[in-house]
């Protein structure tokens, strides 16, 4: 199913990620790794997408666009568990409401996680995720799932689109002939 070289895209895919110089590295390969399945990435707020709206509005406005999500999961945040005193490298609260967005419109989640970086409870209970150390060996090692992971999210996105076009052939049908019945209507009352 993964095809890359073609003027259409298969999908597109709002990329959340950091925009930090130091996340850069492991953005650019997420970002690869999406494009090599033909999913264009689109939207993301301050990289793809700029306005002098507010940041959350953008968002709003640019995740149903995306046919799908893609995080790339980068630690933001030093974080402890105050009742286990448990430390570690926490995700950015943008991460979550952007997941929750494409959540609440049915797109697909895929998540990238950079090793080391927590990524919360909710993450993990939209989706399955990869942690990726940015090393050739480890993303060979991974191939297998990110393969079935991003295959996957295509043939959901391939069968949304199907049942769109469906609903609006059967929209575009019981129009014409609405419009066809009242044209025959019409022509029999003015033979009257």
């Amino acid at each position: 199913m993964a095809q890359t070289n073609q003027t259409q895209p298969i999908a597109t895919a709002f990329i959340s990620c950091s925009l930090r110089q130091e996340d850069k590295p492991f953005v650019d390969l997420i970002e690869r790794i999406v494009q090599h399945f033909g999913i264009t990435p689109i939207g993301t707020v301050g990289r793809y997408s700029a306005a002098p709206v507010n940041t959350a509005a953008l968002m709003k406005t640019n995740i149903p666009l995306a046919d799908m999500i893609v995080i790339a999961a980068t630690p933001r945040y030093f974080q402890t568990d105050l009742k286990t005193g448990e430390s570690s490298y926490g995700v950015s609260e943008m991460v979550h409401i952007e997941t929750g967005m494409a959540y609440m419109a049915d797109k697909p989640v895929i998540v990238f996680v950079q090793e080391g970086t927590n990524i919360g409870n909710f993450l993990p209970n939209v989706t399955q995720y990869v942690v990726l150390n940015g090393r050739q060996q480890n993303l060979e090692e991974k191939w297998v799932v990110i393969n079935s992971l991003l295959n996957n999210a295509l043939g959901m996105i391939k069968t949304t689109k199907d049942k769109k076009s469906a609903a609006n052939f059967g929209k575009f049908v019981a129009g014409s002939l609405a419009v066809f019945g009242g044209l025959k209507l019409l022509d029999s009352l003015s033979d009257d």
